[in-house]
């Protein structure tokens, strides 16, 4: 955490994401004048992994409260975070279920629905293939089990600009996430909504991000400790917010290295989307909506390397080190297996080794999704790496040596946060549109060998 009260203009960005929720505040020329991160409140039982609105709301107010006297300061603020996973609402706005995680795999049922009703057609119209991941299939499920009563459903960001200002709304790359939003006409599926038992008019209306959606509100106010009357607006899916703040160039793939990894490239043009999917690449709206973005997965990297750094019994920062001096072991058949939460297959091997040979076997999987967001929309000029695993230096390398693309590093700490504080920016007046918001800068790592 950073203090400091600086009696500047500031814009505020959050990030809320699936394993932390992170804050930041810029000044006009970008410099970043307080930062703050605190857990997402998800807890896995037998029954899945969901949270509380009021938890989710809790901890965002925690957040804020870590800024310190800054946040007296704030202009405008930008929202952005984690896509899918939300909350149905009733009539008054109350939340009548808990926010299930996207990586929850309820919502099978509603899947084989789709696929009975819509067959091929549906995942043409929504750029990806129907999922439980989707909110339609988590809310088909809700349904399913006998929740009645929903009025509005709200993804997580959505929630947390509706608490700030009262308004409803969504913006085009988080709409694009719902399973139930046609890419092509940018207009949702009510008829898809229907099939599983949900009103048709379930989600919000779609904004541009950027766009002033609300200002915050005095209940707003009082609740997070912002000025009141600022404006509020929405950044978009987290992968898409920090392709705004990571310094990346429109001709750029981003490399976004979370709890999953994925790599993001953006098009002016509707990329092909029946060879996207076979492909296994979703595409989508950027948060303007003014053109469209390819998210190539690669794999849940974050997830791999924390249940190996468990098990080797070090951190990150001490098998990093051990990496960069090992000869990388064998170990891509256990990437699967690691990334369902099982360590048994690591042995005794020497954890350097171990590590080393981990990272490449991510960095592979790294440039498979280049090469097939590749084949839709062209070769990227560079792959600029945000995220935790951008600070690994051993891991970098491994991308590297495995990318035909030339790699580059940003230096934002917390780019979809950086990204959001540009959205803030627009809706502030500072800036027409993202381009002219200060960049962070980027360091080139190489190319490959």
């Amino acid at each position: 955490m950073s203090r400091g009260g600086t009696g500047l203009p500031l814009l505020l960005g959050l990030d809320l994401g699936t394993s932390r929720m992170k804050a930041v505040l810029v000044d006009r020329h970008g410099v970043e004048r307080a930062s703050a991160a605190v857990p997402t409140p998800f807890r896995s039982r037998a029954t899945g992994t969901e949270m509380t609105v009021g938890a989710c709301l809790a901890a965002v107010v925690d957040l804020l409260g870590r800024l310190g006297p800054a946040v007296v300061d704030v202009a405008s603020v930008g929202v952005g975070g984690l896509a899918e996973s939300g909350a149905p609402l009733d009539r008054h706005g109350d939340p009548l279920a808990p926010i299930i995680a996207w990586h929850d795999p309820r919502g099978e049922a509603s899947v084989a629905e789709l696929e009975r009703r819509f067959g091929a057609g549906l995942p043409l119209l929504i750029g990806q293939r129907p999922r439980t991941v989707s909110s339609v299939a988590k809310l088909g499920w809700l349904v399913g089990e006998g929740l009645s009563g929903v009025h509005r459903w709200l993804g997580v960001p959505e929630l947390c600009v509706s608490a700030l200002t009262g308004a409803s709304a969504t913006d085009f790359s988080l709409a694009a996430r719902t399973g139930c939003y046609d890419i092509a006409g940018r207009r949702w599926l009510g008829e898809v909504a229907v099939s599983l038992g949900i009103p048709p008019d379930v989600f919000p209306d779609v904004v541009a991000a950027g766009s002033v959606l609300g200002r915050v509100s005095l209940p707003g106010a009082t609740w997070s400790g912002l000025p009141a009357g600022i404006p509020v607006t929405l950044a978009g899916h987290d992968h898409l917010a920090a392709m705004a703040g990571c310094g990346a160039a429109p001709d750029d793939f981003g490399n976004s290295v979370g709890t999953a990894e994925t790599v993001v490239g953006r098009s002016k043009q509707l990329p092909d989307v029946e060879v996207a999917l076979e492909r296994r690449v979703a595409v989508t709206l950027v948060p303007e909506g003014t053109m469209w973005a390819v998210l190539s997965g690669a794999a849940r990297a974050g997830r791999v390397l924390g249940v190996a750094a468990s098990a080797l019994g070090r951190s990150l920062e001490q098998l990093d080190a051990l990496a960069a001096h090992a000869e990388p072991m064998e170990v891509d058949h256990l990437v699967a297996e690691l990334q369902a939460g099982d360590s048994s297959g690591l042995g005794p091997a020497e954890p350097g080794a171990v590590w080393a040979g981990l990272l490449r076997a991510l960095s592979v999987r790294t440039a498979d999704a280049v090469s097939r967001a590749s084949q839709l929309i062209g070769p990227p000029r560079r792959l600029v790496v945000f995220g935790g695993g951008g600070t690994s230096r051993p891991w970098l390398e491994a991308k590297a040596r495995a990318s035909p693309t030339p790699v580059w590093r940003s230096t934002a700490r917390e780019a979809a946060a950086r990204g959001a504080t540009a959205y803030a920016g627009v809706a502030a007046g500072w800036w027409q549109d993202c381009s002219g918001a200060p960049q962070p800068a980027l360091e080139e790592v190489g190319s490959a060998a």
